[in-house]
């Protein structure tokens, strides 16, 4: 059998290290790099700030929410189609949180859900190109506090996975794969209309229809440790996000307060609620 030669002629090894050179430097310039960004809310009470980035690329992003502020607070990402104002963002989120129709050129972003003082959350979501609003849904809505990050660049064709997922549509959730412990899960709103998810420990023997029952009645508290809950910024139909939810072992109701895009009553009156066992 024939032997490879313990050195090769100098003109062989200098067209191999060429050559090797070209292809490890396309595949590089083929890679799509995460992007790393950061938004930041400081301040103490009603007068706090929130801080985000100028200029974004389209593509993967890992987005990094820290609150430095004194009290709770949430990032909720809305991006718009067109020239539109940060006034204009703020009454349509006003609107679409009391259940009344989104405007057209309004889109649920994503973002990171409730932050506690002194905490950083990151998520991992694909951002399309377009003008993005970061908004903190935790105070008082003020369109002075409501700065934009431009995200330019092609459509991007990224898409995130993971073996744990939590799957929202028109009304319902499906999830594979949640254990005790740490999850990374790839939350994905495979529906027409804007869905997040909260999961909630239930309480005793409560069922899912005990959750419903006490949703549709005006003096009955849901049988839900609203304490031992998280939950995910909203994303629009279609979008999906990886997050990283801490789980004890127990029973959940996985709920849905958004209402559709023509608005009416939040998804959970609809019966968006499902209950979900992790071991």
């Amino acid at each position: 059998m024939s032997r490879i030669p313990s050195r090769a002629p100098y003109p062989v090894v200098v067209c191999v290290a060429l050559a090797m050179a070209v292809v490890f430097g396309l595949a590089a310039c083929g890679e799509e790099s995460t992007q790393e960004l950061t938004f930041e809310l400081n301040g103490k009470g009603e007068a706090v700030e929130l801080t985000a980035p100028e200029n974004a690329d389209s593509g993967e992003a890992e987005i990094t929410f820290t609150n430095s502020s004194d009290r709770d607070g949430e990032l909720q990402l809305i991006r718009v189609e067109g020239d539109h104002t940060a006034e204009e963002v703020v009454e349509g989120l006003e609107s679409a949180m009391k259940g009344k129709p989104f405007p057209d050129f309004f889109f649920a972003g994503g973002g990171v859900s409730t932050t506690k003082p002194g905490e950083s959350i990151t998520v991992t979501q694909v951002l399309e190109p377009g003008t993005y609003f970061a908004t903190d849904t935790e105070t008082k809505l003020d369109s002075s506090n409501v700065p934009a990050t431009e995200v330019t660049g092609d459509q991007s064709d990224a898409e995130l996975a993971s073996d744990t997922t939590v799957e929202a549509s028109e009304y319902s959730f499906t999830a594979e794969g949640l254990t005790a412990g740490e999850n990374e899960i790839d939350f994905a709103n495979i529906g027409a209309q804007p869905h997040h998810l909260i999961i909630a420990p239930l309480k005793g023997d409560a069922t899912v229809a005990d959750v419903e029952k006490a949703l549709k009645s005006e003096n009955e508290a849901p049988p839900i440790d609203e304490k031992g809950s998280q939950s995910t910024a909203v994303i629009e139909g279609g979008e999906s996000q990886l997050v990283n939810f801490n789980l004890k072992p127990g029973r959940y109701a996985l709920l849905c307060f958004i209402s559709d895009r023509q608005g009416g009553p939040p998804h959970a009156f609809k019966g968006m609620v499902d209950e979900v066992e992790v071991d």
